[in-house]
């Protein structure tokens, strides 16, 4: 777990919303102009949060049937944790992964169970069906093998996108950059004086895995997601937010989730992608912008930031433009087969989004500066049920969550998609394990 040193804010010099009766004044000017956020109080900000009003994209009025299932998985939700937290605590744990099928969970294993994930299952059965099942190999064998195919496909250059884990243990899958994005880089490499990408197949005889490797061509491009609107401390999550550096913006983004650690510091969870110390981040558009705080630390290898602000226990729900907000009950362990929703400046909230598999995404040629890229680790890739844009740019951040009765469990925060089906996102697991933070 990574130490957060305690901060001073001291912000640069910029534009600030004045409070009081101003705020209220300016309030009752933006409703007429359909930018509801301003009027968007967070929790502790009022005596009490605004009324509701009807929002077509909130998860209240979401497909019956999908709103239906998220429910159903909401009273297993429990199960998945204990088995996730018990193999956490596990050493050598056999856990290859946990998912949603028919009306339970099935854990799939590779190994005998130990008795500290005999006692998990028990516990477990205590919210429904739970079903053990063999696995080949277990996740951390396939992520050691992983490992090796992204650090020999970022150290030479290659045609590889991304590598997904499977669910149940059975092997990895090496998946291409689509014809076009694969010329895209060729004539990148070729401009820089770069040789050319190294093929998969070759990559994966050099890496000498030991798992089963399938090889496939991606057909959406794997982009982050660059580029709701007044909102005021605490922050919401699922808001706006700009990164500036020297006076001059940057990129725009999303919010997450507010979170805090156990010394009490606050701050605001989003994404790795948006923004580099020693950049800051304001909030709002044009005038309105107001100062949040420094881009305080990053994990780039996990795409995960915050911002060193103070974060409220609640995000917008609804359209990009809504005033609705929810509460954060906590936080929750993914599981394949479950269904989440994203909430982003770009798209509002969308459901129907559908967890499969751990995936490490390999950001490949290249930067500004000509450098070959990185891999993003542990990416949870979730496409839309039917199909239909899950993620668009500017939703990068932004909330990933389900529902729980009126409430929602935060799951992650969106990072990678732009403008396609599927949703990448980081899981809140690792969140916790870097800096040791959670939701209010």
């Amino acid at each position: 777990m990574r130490a957060l040193t305690p901060f001073t804010d001291r912000p640069p010099a910029t534009r600030s919303r004045r409070r009081g009766l101003i705020r209220a004044v300016a309030v009752l000017l933006l409703v007429p102009l359909a930018l509801p956020w301003g009027a968007a109080a967070s929790a502790g900000d009022a005596e009490k949060p605004p009324t509701p009003v009807f929002d077509p994209q909130s998860v209240d009025h979401i497909d019956p049937a999908i709103r239906a299932e998220m429910l159903q998985q909401a009273k297993l939700q429990p199960a998945v944790d204990a088995l996730h937290e018990a193999s956490l605590k596990t050493k050598d744990s056999g856990l290859a992964g946990v998912a949603y099928e028919g009306s339970g969970v099935t854990l799939y294993y590779s190994g005998a169970l130990p008795p500290t994930m005999s006692a998990a299952v028990a516990r477990a059965r205590a919210y429904g069906s739970v079903t053990v099942k063999p696995a080949a190999h277990s996740f951390a064998t396939l992520q050691r093998n992983s490992d090796k195919i992204t650090s020999a496909a970022v150290k030479a250059g290659s045609d590889i996108q991304a590598v997904h884990l499977a669910y149940d243990g059975s092997g990895l899958t090496v998946e291409r950059l689509p014809g076009d994005a694969a010329a895209t880089m060729a004539g990148k490499r070729a401009r820089l004086g770069l040789a050319a990408a190294v093929p998969a197949q070759q990559i994966v005889k050099t890496a000498r895995v030991d798992v089963p490797v399938t090889i496939t061509t991606g057909t959406e491009t794997i982009e982050p997601g660059y580029s709701r609107t007044d909102d005021f401390a605490p922050w919401n999550g699922g808001a706006r937010w700009e990164s500036w550096r020297n006076g001059a913006g940057r990129l725009v983004c999303t919010t997450g989730f507010g979170t805090k650690n156990s010394a009490g510091q606050r701050f605001v969870l989003t994404a790795a992608h948006c923004a580099t110390p020693p950049d800051y981040a304001q909030q709002g558009l044009g005038a309105t912008l107001e100062y949040m705080g420094p881009f305080y630390d990053q994990s780039v290898s996990y795409d995960l930031g915050i911002i060193r602000a103070n974060g409220s226990s609640t995000i917008f729900d609804g359209t990009n433009t809504t005033s609705n907000t929810r509460h954060v009950a906590g936080w929750a362990h993914w599981s394949t087969n479950q269904l989440v929703c994203q909430s982003g400046i770009t798209s509002g909230t969308v459901c129907g989004i559908r967890q499969q598999n751990s995936m490490d995404k390999i950001m490949g040629c290249c930067d500004s500066d000509g450098d070959q890229g990185y891999t993003i680790r542990g990416l949870i890739r979730a496409p839309r049920d039917g199909g239909g844009i899950a993620f668009r740019k500017g939703d990068s951040g932004g909330p990933v969550f389900t529902i729980s009765g009126a409430d929602v469990l935060a799951k992650g925060i969106s990072s990678l998609g732009a403008d396609t089906s599927t949703l990448y996102f980081q899981d809140w697991a690792d969140v916790t394990r870097i800096w040791g933070l959670t939701p209010f």
